[in-house]
């Protein structure tokens, strides 16, 4: 009712507002569809080479498997054309009573935001066998919508060695030395009290130089903080009475850098009391290799090792609320980009992106710099005033001085620059627009 008493003149000023308001937010809207595309392109371009990874690999846009590699295809006793077809359902993968959990997952991640997430569920393959599997998921913008990008494992053999502990321990060591995983018990005071033919043979010792002793004992030049921490995860389930899992970083080898997962649970009794744990070690070091490969190209350009469009964005939002004010944006501009790829090739022009990137590396540690489009650059330098942004300025000139000396035989590299300084919240979001 208020709104009648109203004047003309008032609800046309008020019309007016509401108009601008949404040209903001569409011009808004239209730069994140553009960071999705751009994301997306990089995505589809990186499918080719998953598809001789040892992981079972793939990719699922709109309902539909938009790619599976090889290892995928085999689990499930397909061809990936056929996965990979319009009239292929995905839920066509996943067991009856599991349906229902992926479609919630799935619709969680479908918010548009980078998010990673690890689960179990069941699968069935093209004969209708059940497989236990556990799988790794990134929710990636691609396209016009988000895709679901994830690593997958068949843990059924896992999930066996749980069923035969509780079925049968009569024939218990049997049942563990026909298990590949490694597998230990181990007493309140850490002492190993049985152990598997995998885990024996991942130590390096026999069974009888194992049980009865610590790692302390078997390994007296271990680290003690990595020995605390192994101390602490046994502690954390004995005391709890729950089961954990937890990660542990072996140091580098002949076979480098490894990591362990221990799912462990607690041991009890025939009276049900806890007298220790019981330990499932699995070697994830692909995985996780795998895992650092998605996360980079989730943050950094490819061709010129800078961070990306989307991690860009995201710092914006992020010092958008932060105390490091004054910050500094620079604009870097490599012009003759398109003339250079007509004329000479595209590798010609890639060639010099990386030369670029180069001469980006004049900024501090603490600037994040990023290559947000096709021949454009930024960076943002936090606290840093309008009299640092312009010292920066001379910085990056002197080093593409320095630089097109040093190529003296090869056209010069041209770069135009421009610098805003911003020392109030709200301004951030004038950054956003200035990128495109």
């Amino acid at each position: 009712m208020k709104s009648i008493s109203k004047t003309k003149q008032q609800l046309i000023d008020e019309l007016e507002a509401l108009q601008e308001r949404v040209l903001e937010i569409e011009s808004f809207d239209f730069g994140l569809k553009t960071t999705r595309y751009e994301f997306g392109k990089k995505i589809g371009e990186y499918f080719p080479q998953m598809q001789h990874m040892d992981e079972a690999i793939y990719v699922i846009f709109d309902r539909k498997y938009e790619f599976v590699n090889e290892k995928f295809a085999e689990m499930f006793g397909y061809l990936p054309e056929e996965v990979c077809n319009q009239t292929f359902d995905p839920m066509t993968l996943i067991a009856p009573e599991s349906r229902r959990f992926i479609r919630e997952k799935h619709r969680h991640g479908a918010h548009g935001e980078f998010m990673v997430d690890q689960y179990e569920f069941a699968a069935m393959d093209k004969d209708g066998t059940r497989i236990d599997c556990e799988t790794f998921v990134m929710f990636v913008p691609y396209k016009w919508g988000v895709a679901v990008h994830g690593m997958l494992r068949n843990i059924t053999v896992r999930k066996r060695i749980d069923e035969e502990l509780q079925r049968n321990r009569s024939d218990l060591q049997v049942v563990l030395n026909s298990i590949p995983t490694s597998i230990f018990y181990q007493d309140k005071n850490h002492r190993f009290m049985q152990a598997n033919k995998a885990f024996c043979k991942f130590l390096g010792f026999s069974m009888e130089q194992i049980i009865g002793k610590t790692l302390a004992d078997i390994f007296p030049n271990l680290p003690v903080e990595q020995l605390s921490h192994l101390f602490e995860m046994n502690n954390k389930v004995i005391n709890s009475g729950h089961s954990d899992r937890g990660f542990i970083e072996v140091f580098p080898s002949i076979r480098g850098r490894r990591w362990i997962q221990n799912d462990r649970t607690p041991y009890r009794d025939e009276r049900g009391n806890i007298i220790g744990v019981i330990c499932l070690a699995i070697d994830i070091s692909e995985l996780r290799e795998t895992e650092d490969k998605l996360r980079y190209l989730s943050f950094y350009d490819v061709l010129t090792g800078l961070y990306n469009r989307a991690y860009f964005e995201d710092e914006i939002s992020r010092l958008e609320n932060s105390r490091q004010l004054p910050i500094t944006f620079i604009s870097i501009k490599l012009e003759d980009l398109k003339s250079v790829n007509d004329h000479y090739g595209i590798d010609t022009g890639n060639d010099l992106l990386r030369q670029t990137a180069k001469v980006l590396k004049t900024f501090r540690t603490e600037d994040v710099v990023a290559r947000i489009s096709g021949d454009r650059f930024a960076a943002l330098l936090p606290l840093s005033d309008k009299s640092f942004g312009e010292n920066a300025l001379v910085r990056l000139k002197e080093a593409l001085a320095l630089h097109n000396k040093n190529h003296a035989g090869t056209p010069p590299l041209k770069l135009s620059f421009s610098a805003e300084t911003v020392t109030h919240p709200q301004e951030m979001r004038h950054i956003l627009k200035l990128t495109g």
